[in-house]
């Protein structure tokens, strides 16, 4: 029986829903962009819903599918409340800085790299995830600063993908 519970656990966990997986891929996105304080941070925190899939299974937009595009997308409104609650954890634990950006109406954020352990930040064990942000960077060089509604325009929009308001 133990087994058969064991199997259905593995079966309803989603990787892409989990808060750990959320967690290190926002650790790793803030590192690599290199929004590691108040005057180099990553505006509207939303922004990485968007950018997860990318950072894992490869950084280049352009060579998805409009039907993965929309998956990317569909899922991402699911990402955002999760990264919501993902946020005050962070902020909490003092993993990240947090601050309210009137003027584009977003919560803005930063890595505190000094209360991040040394041994998570080796890149050798996050290489797949860095390379990919590099892609991602190289055709959005302003990722850390431009607004949720462009990002969204550039990757999906642009792409045929039905979006409705950001």
């Amino acid at each position: 029986m133990q087994n058969k519970n064991a199997a259905k656990k593995r079966l309803m966990f989603i990787q892409k829903e989990d808060y750990n997986f959320l967690a290190y891929n926002t650790i790793i996105l803030l590192y690599t962009l290199g929004c590691t304080d108040e005057a180099k941070k990553f505006r509207d925190f939303r922004k990485i819903a968007y950018l997860i899939d990318f950072i894992n299974e490869g950084g280049e937009p352009e060579l998805y599918d409009q039907r993965q595009l929309a998956q990317i997308y569909s899922r991402a409104q699911i990402k955002k409340k999760l990264l919501h609650h993902l946020m005050i954890v962070l902020k909490n634990k003092k993993y990240i800085g947090v601050s309210v950006n009137t003027t584009y109406r977003s919560i803005d954020l930063w890595l505190n790299k000094a209360n991040i352990p040394e041994s998570f930040l080796d890149k050798s064990f996050f290489e797949k995830e860095i390379f990919n942000i590099m892609q991602l960077k190289k055709q959005a060089p302003s990722l850390k600063t431009v607004a949720i509604k462009t990002l969204a325009n550039n990757i999906f929009t642009k792409n045929n993908v039905l979006t409705w308001e950001v």
